[in-house]
């Protein structure tokens, strides 16, 4: 087979992908370390400052978020590890959404900010460790999402999923400000949500908000991931006879052997499956060339430890 005809495949599977692991890894990392910093900023103000139990601060819709995008950072960390080692940024679907939820979560806390308590206290919105927590984690994070390659598409359930944790939030603050009340032992009104809207309406209108964010973050999700898949498919070449195209499912076999461990390799099904849509193959065949390549690998890995442990046994002597 042909160099030219095979590179290009090869390419967008090795080059491009890691490249997108390296970049969602050191934002995982600077979420990680900037999240936790502003949450510990935040409980150690609430103590000297405000003279209360520093926990209180968890009132705020701020800190429950940057809590959720350190939390979803901490699960993304070792699949980001992973797709530089295996040169793909790929997590299962219950971590995809994950990610999503506490990216939608810290995306509405930003929206919010910049829309509203920046024009009424904008020292409270840009203060000290503020800035850090309400503009600088969420772009982070934000851009950590936009990396990944599972070719999922995000529907209309996700996007709903997506305002869950906000809802949650509100319904919480409802019942301990408006139906407990400060006086009674409830959250103090820190929004002042009862001086500016009934709160019957402030509820609906702030769950638009967070679905209105949501939904913008699924369809640019969406579309980053149509784009890419176009990419890959112009680089493959239109003409390559089906010979040539299980070689390449062969060659990602061996491939997936060389960085995989034996009771973790991952079949790339999606990209198989794409193969055998545009070429007009037997999904099956691509998937038995891509085991005999893996199993290839495995079988050359196995004699090259076994003459290499020979030779040591030899040199001993």
């Amino acid at each position: 087979m042909e160099e030219k005809k095979t590179a290009p495949i090869r390419e967008s599977l090795t080059v491009l992908l890691r490249r997108r692991s390296v970049i969602a890894l050191c934002c995982v990392i600077l979420t990680l370390i900037l999240a936790f910093y502003g949450i510990i900023e935040g409980v150690n103000r609430t103590n000297t400052v405000l003279h209360k139990n520093g926990f209180t601060s968890f009132i705020y819709y701020t800190m429950i978020s940057n809590a959720f995008a350190a939390l979803s950072a901490a699960f993304v960390f070792p699949f980001a590890i992973e797709g530089i080692r295996e040169k793909r940024f790929i997590m299962p679907k219950w971590t995809a959404l994950l990610h999503y939820m506490a990216t939608v979560s810290i995306a509405v806390t930003m929206v919010f900010v910049l829309a509203f308590i920046s024009w009424a206290a904008p020292d409270d919105a840009f203060g000290g460790v503020n800035l850090i927590t309400h503009v600088i984690c969420p772009p982070l994070i934000l851009l950590s999402f936009f990396q990944l390659e599972s070719g999922r598409l995000f529907t209309w359930k996700d996007r709903l999923l997506g305002t869950a944790p906000c809802f949650c939030y509100l319904i919480v603050y409802y019942v301990e400000v408006v139906l407990i009340g400060e006086a009674n032992g409830g959250w103090p009104d820190i929004y002042r949500v009862r001086e500016n809207i009934s709160p019957v309406l402030a509820i609906p209108v702030f769950l638009l908000i967070a679905f209105g964010v949501s939904t913008a973050v699924a369809l640019l999700s969406n579309c980053l991931t149509k784009k890419r898949n176009k990419k890959m498919f112009r680089l493959w070449k239109k003409d390559l006879d089906p010979i040539e195209v299980k070689i390449e499912a062969f060659g990602m076999g061996r491939m997936a052997a060389q960085y995989a461990d034996e009771n973790d390799v991952r079949i790339p099904y999606d990209i198989l499956s794409a193969l055998a849509g545009m070429y007009r193959i037997d999904t099956e065949d691509l998937m038995r060339s891509f085991a005999k390549g893996l199993m290839m690998e495995r079988k050359d890995r196995e004699k090259t430890a076994i003459l290499t442990n020979r030779d040591l046994r030899r040199s001993n002597r």
